[in-house]
């Protein structure tokens, strides 16, 4: 795996966990008006989290850009 590809999966698991926890906050500070938008934001987050991780892309895995391995 490319040293770039791996920084831009950081950058953005990192981003979910702060889109998370601005959700929560979001919902705890709304009271009952506004908490589905914070729930929304925290939900999107946290599934974005779970397939980020579940999901690893053929390429990125065993192979580098140009298709072949890097062994």
């Amino acid at each position: 795996m490319d040293d770039l590809t791996a920084l831009r999966r950081t950058v953005r698991r990192c981003t979910a966990v702060l889109v998370a926890a601005i959700g929560v906050a979001v919902a705890a500070l709304a009271g009952s008006t506004n908490a589905p938008v914070g729930l929304l934001l925290a939900g999107g987050a946290l599934l974005y989290l779970g397939g980020s991780l579940v999901y690893v892309p053929e390429s990125s895995s065993a192979t580098g850009e140009g298709g072949t391995t890097d062994h």
